[in-house]
């Protein structure tokens, strides 16, 4: 079975709520003040089986007083039935609906004339349609179908339901994509004995009995306990169903309408968007650098200041990239669109669309900010998602993240990401995370001019330490990620840049060549451990003594990594043939006395108390002696 939603739209009294029952035989006024006003307040749902498509019908709220219920009804709807009453034709909030629906991307509707058996002048007639059309000139609904009815005596209203069905094709069946699971709630309820219900239009993806949940933008998790669909109890619900879920773990108290389900982890909950902003091409009301709106998307309604990025003001029928700071927390995703009101007097002026939700601050005027949003904008999914990368790079976004972001199923991310390594822009690391080769370069980069700096003041050093070269390259190329890090280390070494020595890191092509100063050093350094034996100098007393200390200091450390010289402490070295022999005539007396003394043992190597201990210290460190009370034993 598809799932599809038709919305209805137009002026109070037209007759949407009626039409719909003569479609569906179902009353969606179901408020007592609605049957008393005989207006609808709330949003209503009816549903529709039609061959192998299950059609969800939103009946909106007419009266402008109450706008905001029809805008929390009509997002994520597929196909729009313009209800025009032919004795009143073109009226305010018929043009009012009809434009938030051109600027909500709606690509499907069909034109209904209702109260066909209250009006028979002809002429009368041709001028409503004739108004219809002007009003849908140039936008998605010009030259759309339409049709005559009533739903007093029925007339046409078999012919609608085909005509309805007609317009459906593949290119608006929902998304159902588990991970992109979206629901947002415009009705939350208790039934005794089961708890909290919540209900809904699943805008994406599908959920299913058993499923964790979260609450957004407060990040609350809950499970999903039941699950209906058209009043039925299922095991699962698909994109496109009007849906009630019976929640565990969570009170009616704790939840409200506007608020968003989706899986957890799943949405990033954010005060500050990038958008695409227009305003209506009859709006008289301007859009000021810094003006206050109300913003609405789904069922979420929220007051954010806008930020214009290159003009002072945005007139009627103009767009621009803008960013918008919101007084609280909403939960949307790319792509999302929504409707914007002025401020005060609160009439709506335009809308747009969600091109980035965590977007960092921009600075106005800033030409490559705009640029990168309109990439966002206008780009394919190749554009975008590069782009997306070219950002995100730094986190080591993988598919799902990635699918999340651009609300875009994961098969088609994985499809152009393909692509895009195949054409050497993005680098896959880590399983399904990705980098793009911009990072790599820059690091590629830093790494150079890092190391050559290093090899270059340290002659006689294999490589910086690996910890420190991280952390300078974390710094020159801005990444925390450890894993990041990580994985362009190993990119690099792939690539031959630079080599990972031990605990070092260098140049891939870089070498230790001693120059004849340097081999001076070495033999000067080596003959004075040589010769002092057990009476080690400290390596400050060896430096102290060489005017290139940096380099002598490599030189001490290049010996003790080839054997010459054994490492006691970060002060204390030894040479290996005298340490050699305190180790052999370490073990014979304890094998002979099953243990020995810090004095023994400096007696037999005839040297002080200093000395022994240092060696006994490293001894220990080793693993080679173990220390019980005042003496030594074999570990």
């Amino acid at each position: 079975m598809k799932n599809i939603i038709v919305g209805t739209a137009g002026h109070v009294d037209h007759g949407k709520t009626c039409l719909i029952k003569a479609l569906t035989g179902t009353d969606c006024d179901r408020l007592k003040e609605e049957k008393k006003r005989g207006i609808t307040i709330e949003n209503g749902f009816a549903d529709m089986i039609s061959g192998d498509y299950n059609i969800s019908i939103i009946d909106v709220p007419g009266h402008e007083k109450f706008i905001k219920n029809m805008l929390m009804g009509i997002g994520g709807i597929d196909m729009v039935l313009l209800v025009i009453a032919l004795d009143e034709g073109v009226m305010p909030q018929t043009v009012e609906h009809f434009r938030i629906l051109d600027m909500l991307d709606i690509r499907r509707g069909i034109i209904v004339y209702t109260k066909r058996d209250m009006v028979d002048d002809e002429d009368w007639i041709a001028l409503v349609k004739e108004d219809a059309h002007e009003l849908v000139s140039g936008t998605f609904m010009e030259g759309a179908p339409e049709i005559e009815v009533s739903a007093y005596d029925g007339y046409n209203i078999e012919e609608l339901k085909s005509l309805i069905v007609s317009a459906i094709d593949d290119s608006i069946l929902k998304n159902d994509s588990d991970i992109l699971f979206r629901l947002p709630v415009d009705r939350v309820f208790t039934i005794g004995g089961f708890g909290t219900v919540v209900t809904g239009t699943l805008m994406e993806g599908r959920i299913a009995a058993g499923d964790d949940v979260m609450v957004y933008p407060e990040g609350r998790v809950c499970k999903v306990r039941n699950v209906q669909v058209h009043n039925e109890n299922v095991t699962e619900a698909f994109a496109g169903q009007r849906t009630a879920l019976n929640l565990q773990g969570i009170k009616k108290e704790d939840l409200e309408r506007g608020r968003v389900l989706a899986k957890p982890g799943s949405m990033e909950p954010t005060r500050l968007l990038d958008v695409r902003m227009e305003l209506f091409r009859d709006s008289d009301r301007t859009v000021l650098n810094g003006s206050r709106v109300h913003f609405y998307s789904g069922a979420s309604e929220a007051v954010a200041k806008v930020v214009l990025l290159d003009r002072e003001a945005l007139e009627k029928g103009d767009s621009c990239y803008c960013q918008l700071k919101l007084e609280e927390a909403v939960a949307v995703r790319k792509n999302d669109r929504f409707i914007i009101r002025f401020f005060s007097p609160l009439i709506t002026i335009g809308g747009g669309r969600v091109l980035e939700t965590t977007p960092i601050k921009h600075k106005r005027g800033d030409e490559a900010a705009i640029r990168d949003l309109e990439i966002k904008d206008k780009g394919t999914d190749r554009e975008v998602l590069e782009q997306v990368i070219k950002e995100k790079s730094r986190s080591l976004p993988d598919v799902t993240n990635l699918a999340l972001k651009l609300n875009i199923p994961p098969q088609r991310i994985e499809e152009v990401l393909k692509e895009l390594a195949e054409e050497k822009k993005v680098r896959r690391v880590k399983k399904d995370s990705y980098i793009h080769e911009d990072l790599l370069k820059l690091a590629e980069e830093q790494a150079a001019a890092i190391l050559e700096t290093y090899h270059t003041e340290n002659r006689m050093s294999r490589g910086l330490i690996k910890a420190e070269f991280v952390s300078r390259l974390s710094r020159g190329i801005r990444v925390n990620d450890r894993a990041a890090l990580d994985s362009l280390l190993e990119l690099m070494m792939e690539e031959k840049v630079i080599k990972d020595t031990g605990n070092c890191i260098s140049l891939y092509g870089f070498a230790v060549e001693e120059s004849p100063e340097m081999k001076r050093v070495r033999e000067r350094i080596s003959t004075t451990y040589r010769e002092a034996g057990y009476e080690m100098p400290t390596v400050d007393m060896i430096l102290a003594s060489e005017k290139d200390k940096k380099n002598a200091g490599h030189i001490i450390d290049k010996l003790c990594e080839e054997g010459e010289l054994e490492r006691l402490d970060y002060q204390y070295c030894i040479d290996k043939g005298y340490y050699d022999r305190a180790l052999e005539g370490l073990r014979e007396h304890i094998e002979a006395n099953g243990r020995i003394t810090l004095a023994e043992f400096r007696d037999m190597l005839g040297t002080s108390r200093k000395y022994a201990m240092a060696i006994l210290d490293h001894l220990d460190s080793t693993g080679v002696t173990k220390k019980v009370d005042d003496y030594r034993v074999l570990a």
